[in-house]
């Protein structure tokens, strides 16, 4: 044990083992179950004593064991995010944007990658392990039995922009039906006759909703003989799939003047097969919309118009759903709904 100067004896620093509440609670002169409720911020603790053992806890580098709590409570402060790889743009920002909303709300993200179907089932029952206190799945459709095996355990299920189909689970989706009239205004608005819809093959809950609103809304001038319609469909939901439809469907005769596309990215590959392989003039030989307002669209290369939906709103409404279920709020409305905008720029 070392002597300052000033004659006083220094507290030992524990150094060659890792620090306990037992540790904390010897040298703050209280009892364990006193530094567990100092650190948990119970209030019945006295201001001076949550003071010394917070400092003690301080000096001695005391870390909160958050496995062993999370054993005691059944519940971590874990959000598991099921998601599908880091390909999609859009994914990509709302991902950004729902991590820092759960880092500022007290939880800590447990991300697990869904890209092979076959695995989702496993991957997302081996969350069960870790104890978490919500999961929000971005990407896939959990099966119901799946999803009900967290629904029994009080752990709340958000699905963002993905189809209803698990009760009890909370859903949200940004505005597709809006979206899809939206787009329809204004091609209908440009002049073109010849319209299309292009999304992946056998399309996403989203993208279908996106396409049949788009439809309803060009029903009427369908129906006169004003215009036409051809649904189009790529191979996959990203800029490849994007350029090849491109290639495959603009070079016909009477090809679609005027292209709805579901997501922005497989826009941004249509728009470039059209101008850089086909000769086409953007906006005069073929107008284009997208969808989701990627960080791309908006650039000069591009300057795409699209339906907006904001990924920062998205996260928020979703953790702060998930805080509501997680604190045992009642809530009546399982659904709820983003607002979506048109962003016009040159592509209409």
């Amino acid at each position: 044990m070392s002597k300052p100067k000033n004659g006083t004896v220094a507290a030992p620093v524990l150094r060659h083992h890792t620090v306990t509440s037992a540790d904390v609670a010897r040298e703050a002169g209280v009892a364990r179950s006193t530094v567990s409720r100092c650190l948990s911020g119970d209030s019945r603790i006295s201001e001076a004593t949550r003071d010394r053992v917070v400092a003690t806890a301080e000096r001695l580098g005391y870390q909160i064991n958050k496995i062993a709590r999370s054993m005691n409570t059944r519940k971590s402060d874990l959000i598991g995010l099921v998601t599908s790889g880091l390909s999609d743009p859009f994914r990509v920002e709302f991902l950004d944007h729902l991590i820092a909303a759960i880092q500022q709300a007290g939880f800590r993200p447990l991300v697990i990658d869904v890209s092979d179907p076959a695995l989702m089932e496993t991957s997302m029952l081996n969350l069960l392990q870790y104890q978490i206190a919500g999961i929000v799945v971005t990407s896939g459709s959990p099966p119901p039995a799946i999803g009900q095996h967290f629904l029994r355990r009080d752990v709340p299920v958000v699905l963002v922009n993905r189809a209803g189909l698990l009760e009890g689970a909370d859903v949200i989706n940004c505005d597709n039906i809006a979206g899809g009239q939206l787009a329809a205004e204004i091609l209908l608005a440009s002049g073109k006759r010849r319209l299309g819809f292009l999304n992946m093959r056998g399309g996403t809950y989203s993208g279908n909703a996106r396409g049949e609103a788009f439809v309803a809304a060009i029903a009427p001038e369908l129906a006169s003989g004003a215009v036409s319609f051809t649904p189009l469909s790529c191979n996959s939901a990203d800029y490849d799939g994007g350029f090849q439809a491109g290639l495959k469907f603009l070079g016909k005769e009477n090809a679609p003047d005027a292209i709805f596309c579901g997501k922005d990215h497989i826009a941004l590959g249509l728009m470039d097969a059209a101008r850089f392989e086909l000769g086409l003039k953007v906006p005069d030989d073929l107008a284009i919309v997208g969808f989701d307002d990627i960080v791309a669209a908006g650039q000069r290369a591009y300057r795409l118009t699209t339906i907006a939906q904001s990924p920062a709103r998205l996260a928020a409404l979703t953790i702060g759903r998930l805080k509501q279920r997680i604190a045992g709020e009642v809530i009546r409305d399982e659904r709820l709904i983003l607002p979506v905008e048109l962003v016009r720029r040159e592509t209409v």
